[in-house]
């Protein structure tokens, strides 16, 4: 059976913080968000593929029109990642670049899940079901079950928090499949993993520049799993999509060949199309 593609664009460009341009060694564009979304809901609505915005919660407000521009298209579903893009987890690589980054105090991350699904609601009318956590984590949030609780508390369905292997770094494993947090007491909430490398770590190992060879590298990770009925999230960046391509060509290209394969789904799609019913009959749709 086809396997299944989940496109997931973690939207969260911060002036002067994300991504930490010393890390990137360039200048990335300052308005990197409003550059990619007009272009986004262009490339999805010719294609007639769908996707997810996981959008930064402080970024929101001032992209309403570009959001409201790739809502009208039929082809988004609106998720967050965070208000402030802080690692909930504290990161420790032990290859790559070897970066640390300390985790946030428990005391400020209901902050940081809950606003994003107040601003989503209030501008777009928008019932926020998924987030992507900044920087993702080896095991996600496994042993995070305090975290667990308040998205639970939050009303989110689905997490997209496994990213990294057990050096806490890339890439994770294929083996690594959407599973619920049951032994942690949350079996309603579905965690759905971004296996392979991630596209600003991919592109910061081989070369900023190279965008035919990450679309090569793409487009074989397409025929390697097209028959294996696994499923791929794969996560682009705002900011990683425009560099050196304003135009999104190698975003185009690449779901124009992806899509001939997979079968494409927003990830609440996917979530409801996994779940017991009972999992999300409350759910407003």
């Amino acid at each position: 059976m086809p396997s299944t593609l989940l496109i997931g664009y973690d939207v969260e460009r911060v002036s002067g913080r994300v991504p930490g341009e010393k890390w990137v060694g360039q200048p990335v564009p300052e308005n990197a968000t409003a550059v990619f979304l007009e272009r986004i809901a262009e490339v999805h609505g010719e294609l007639r593929v769908p996707a997810t915005i996981f959008m930064l919660g402080r970024n929101i407000e001032k992209n309403l029109r570009a959001l409201e521009k790739c809502v009208t298209t039929g082809m988004f579903e609106i998720a967050q990642h965070t208000q402030d893009h802080y690692p909930l987890k504290t990161i420790i690589e032990e290859d790559g670049s070897r970066v640390y980054l300390r985790g946030l105090d428990f005391d400020a991350i209901e902050e940081q899940i809950a606003k994003p699904m107040e601003l989503l609601k209030k501008y777009l009318g928008i019932d926020c079901r998924g987030v992507t956590a900044p920087y993702t984590y080896y095991r996600g949030l496994s042993d995070r079950p305090d975290i667990l609780d308040i998205i639970d508390r939050c009303g989110l369905s689905y997490v997209r928090s496994y990213g990294r292997n057990s050096r806490d770094y890339f890439p994770l494993s294929w083996d690594v499949q959407p599973f619920r947090y049951e032994r942690q007491g949350f079996p309603a909430i579905l965690e759905i993993p971004i296996q392979g490398w991630i596209d600003a770590q991919w592109r910061h190992d081989n070369g900023w520049e190279k965008t035919e060879e990450y679309f090569n590298f793409l487009t074989g990770q397409v025929d390697r799993i097209k028959d294996e009925n696994i499923c791929w999230s794969h996560v682009q960046h705002d900011w990683t999509s425009i560099l050196h391509d304003k135009q999104l060509h190698w975003t185009e290209k690449f779901i124009a060949y992806a899509s001939k394969s997979l079968t494409t789904k927003t990830h609440c799609d996917y979530y409801r199309s996994v779940m017991p019913a009972s999992a999300h009959d409350a759910e407003v749709t």
